[in-house]
Order: structure tokens, then C-alpha cells, then sequence
């Protein structure tokens, strides 16, 4: 039997507990008890309510559906015979079913990461109910809205708003003479917070760093610490405007001439990154692959002027990296990886990016880029989508002062994706969905 569930376009994927997000508490999932942290959603700054609260599990963040029926937009239908949901907005479809990581978008299907399968939680408080849960994250991109996670407050922040220019004042309120954006349709004033570069996105569970690359880190963190900031940031030319001048954050950029881009394969030379399954395929070799891949199609464009980081087997340290970018006054920055983890079925495309909100020496939205690489990318392969994250912490992204996004292709340690890795087929399609974002940055977000 079927049942018509109405509710709001925001409150679909937007929905958050009445009680701070802070909290450890059971739910039941088929036979199996978990201890899940309670979540928070915020939609435009506003915090929404529900009686059943949101919650992460595996680094994913779910909300139940039925507790937002009191308002009316999106049509749900819930089919209890094999516990399915169909779910459409304006024109778009999704079709899941609980406990099952593939869905149909618009008739086309996608695979999810296991750990984003929809699910049924029986809940013992306010009272014991089972509700029905969907992934906030695939659900909210999927019909179009920015998502971005404040670590701090343990919540997710939803922007229905794509065109909005900010101002950021020294971490209070914005003043009145916020310059708008010639494209934007409003101009909202928004608060932001200064937040360590150390952050970490709650979403990013499998990100793998190698140990070059930690030790590296550490260092150039040790340095700021001791009090050597000014030494790390004259490396790649990143001297600190003043705290307390103003900060307009740019939805847009301004290009005279030819976009200028810099492809950064990841690893090199000593550091060979990821080791796949067989031993034999190194990260450092296949990003230098896909890295040459797409540098033939960005030199075939007119329009881009692209410049690579290493073209051969070679280390180049972090700073070096955001260097080249930031001394070449480039208009973009891609560095490009492939992912690893423990877990052999973990699998996917995530692309990765440090929010203007928690790097201070960006002054344009970040996540415009990163989206328009992550869809690309899906649209491309049909690989897993595991969506765009917010990782402050990383020195190519916080260490550039240009709009930066960080893409990691899929695991070298999940067998299915390392055999279509190696393919050479396979690698042309990550290189094309790569340049089809670009080319979809350039064409949205850049005025020349």
C-alpha cells in the first residue's frame, strides 16, 4: 500500500533536533543497536526543529522524512511492500530503497556509498518509533542546494541562495556597506566565524594523506606555532592582509584574457602516495596520468592557459605546490589524487575544497568550483557520488590564495575501482569529467 506524504522543498533534506546537536544516543538498525551523535541543520541561518532528532552515523549525516509533513512542497510516496521512496521537486525524481545504496535519479542510476544507504531507526526517545532516514547530504546537492558542515557545532549549513555576496568583518556581523555582486540576486548579510585551519569535516572519513605529506604538514604547523608564521606563508607568498580590514567574499571571478589554471598531479618521486591492492599501481604514477590527460584538453581550449606542477617522477613539497599558483597569479588551482582506505568497499569520487569562511587569505566562494568538478566528474563516470567536503586543513587548499579544489578519483584499495583505474579508457573519463567542470566554472562563475 502506498502512502502521499507533503512536505516543504527545505525541510525534504533540511531537518534539525530542538536540542543542541552535541549528544550521544542509541538507535536501532534491523537487529543491530548503534550509538549515533545527534546532528544539526541549519537552512539560510535558521535552525529548524523536529521531535526525532538527525543524527551522524559513519561519518553521514541521515534525517527522517515524516517528521516534517506539517509543511508542503516536495510529494513523497512510501511503498511498505518492498519499503521503497519515491521522492520529487520541481521536475526531479529520486527513487530509493531502504538498506540499499542504489538509487535512480531521474531514471539514471547511482550508486552511493554503502554507509549512505537509506535506512529504518527505531528510536526509544521522546518515545519508541521507527522512522524512515535519508542521507541529508546526497538528498540536499541532488535537488540543488549548497551544503557545507560546521565541525564546531556538529551541524550541517544549507544555502538555498547561490548568488550571494558576503562580507566578513573581523568575525562580527556584517557592516552596511557590503558590495553586492553585479550578478547576485540578494544581499543578505551573514555572519562568519574565523575557525581553525585544523578543522575537520565530519564527512571526511577515508580522505587519505600519505606520510610525506603528514610530516610535511606537521612541520609547516610546528613552524606556526613556534612563532615562524611569517617564514611559512613568505614560502608561497602568502603575506596576511590586515585582521581587521574588511573581507568581500566574491561569488565570481574576473578573468582579462585567458583563464589561467594550475594542475597539480599529487605525490611524486619519494612520496608515492596510495599503493593499490596488486602493489604495483601507485598513486603518484596515475595522477600524473590523468593529470596529462586533461592538460591536453585544457592546451586544445583557447580560452585556458594551463600550467602543471611536475610532469615527470618528481617530490614537490606542499608550499612549492601553492607556489606556483599563487606566484602565477592563476585563476584557479586542481590537484589531483586518487584515495585509499582500510576499508576495501569503501569507493567514490569525493572532491575536496577549504571554505573562504575558514581560510581568510581567499576572498571567493570555494565550493562553486568543487561542485561543478564533482557533478562533472559523476556525469563522466558514473562512479559513486560522495559529494564535495570542506577540508581546511589541507596546505594546497589553505595555502592558495585562488578559488582550489582538491579531487580524489576513487580507491586504489577497492579491487572494482582499481581494475577500472588501470584501464586507460577509464583514466580519459576522469580527465574529460575534469575539464567538463572547469569548462562549467568558467562558463558559470567567470566574467570576462
Amino acid at each position: 500500500m502506498k502512502r502521499i506524504i507533503k512536505i516543504s522543498i527545505l525541510s525534504l533534506a533540511l531537518l534539525v533536533s530542538p536540542v543542541f546537536a552535541n549528544n550521544l544516543f542509541n538507535v536501532s538498525i534491523g537487529k543491530t543497536q548503534f550509538q549515533v551523535k545527534e546532528a544539526g541543520v541549519l537552512v539560510n541561518g535558521k535552525l529548524l526543529k523536529t521531535e526525532f532528532s538527525p543524527y551522524i552515523k559513519q561519518g553521514r549525516t541521515f534525517v527522517p522524512i515524516r517528521e516534517i509533513t506539517e509543511n508542503l512542497g516536495a510529494d513523497v510516496k512510501w511503498n511498505n511492500k518492498d519499503k521503497s521512496i519515491k521522492i520529487s521537486l520541481n521536475g526531479d525524481v529520486i527513487n530509493m530503497k531502504i538498506n540499499s545504496p542504489n538509487v535512480s535519479v531521474n531514471g539514471k542510476k547511482v550508486s552511493l556509498d554503502n554507509a549512505q544507504a537509506p535506512q529504518l531507526a527505531l528510536y526509544s526517545s521522546p518515545r519508541k518509533e521507527t522512522k524512515t532516514m535519508v542521507p541529508l547530504r546526497f538528498i540536499s546537492e541532488t535537488f540543488g542546494y549548497e551544503v557545507d558542515w560546521n565541525n564546531d557545532e556538529v551541524r550541517a549549513e544549507i544555502s538555498t541562495d547561490k548568488s550571494k555576496s558576503i562580507v566578513d568583518s573581523d568575525d562580527k556581523e556584517n557592516s552596511k556597506d557590503s558590495k553586492k555582486n553585479k550578478n547576485s540576486k540578494s544581499n543578505k548579510k551573514t555572519k562568519s566565524k574565523n575557525k581553525s585551519i585544523d578543522s575537520k569535516s565530519i564527512f571526511d572519513s577515508n580522505y587519505f594523506q600519505s606520510n610525506q605529506e603528514k610530516r610535511e604538514t606537521n612541520k609547516i604547523k610546528k613552524e606556526i606555532n613556534d612563532g615562524n608564521k611569517d617564514k611559512v606563508f613568505d614560502q608561497a607568498d602568502l603575506e596576511k592582509s590586515d585582521e581587521k580590514a574588511k573581507r568581500v567574499i566574491k561569488n565570481r571571478i574576473e578573468v582579462n584574457g585567458k583563464l589561467k589554471i594550475v594542475i597539480d598531479p599529487g605525490h611524486g618521486g619519494k612520496d608515492s602516495g596510495a599503493i593499490a591492492l596488486d602493489g604495483e599501481t601507485y598513486e603518484k604514477t596515475v595522477n600524473l596520468l590523468v593529470a596529462e590527460r586533461l592538460m591536453d584538453k585544457l592546451n586544445a581550449n583557447s580560452e585556458i592557459s594551463p600550467t602543471i606542477t611536475r610532469t615527470r617522477d618528481e617530490y614537490i613539497q606542499l608550499l612549492d605546490r601553492a607556489g606556483v599558483s599563487n606566484n602565477g597569479d592563476a585563476h584557479l588551482f586542481l590537484s589531483i589524487h586518487f584515495n585509499s582506505a582500510d576499508n576495501s568497499s569503501a569507493k567514490g569520487i569525493e572532491v575536496l575544497y577549504a571554505s573562504e569562511k575558514n581560510v581568510r587569505i581567499k576572498d571567493t566562494v570555494q565550493k562553486n568550483f568543487a561542485n561543478c568538478l564533482q557533478k562533472a566528474l559523476i556525469k563522466e563516470t558514473g562512479a559513486v557520488n560522495r559529494g564535495i567536503i570542506n577540508r581546511p586543513a589541507i596546505i594546497v587548499l589553505n595555502k592558495t590564495k585562488n578559488v582550489a579544489a582538491l579531487a580524489e578519483l576513487g580507491f586504489l584499495s577497492n579491487p572494482d575501482e582499481l581494475e577500472k583505474i588501470k584501464d586507460p579508457d577509464y583514466i580519459d573519463k576522469l580527465a574529460q569529467g575534469l575539464y567538463n567542470g572547469i569548462v562549467d566554472y568558467m562558463n558559470t562563475y567567470v566574467d570576462k
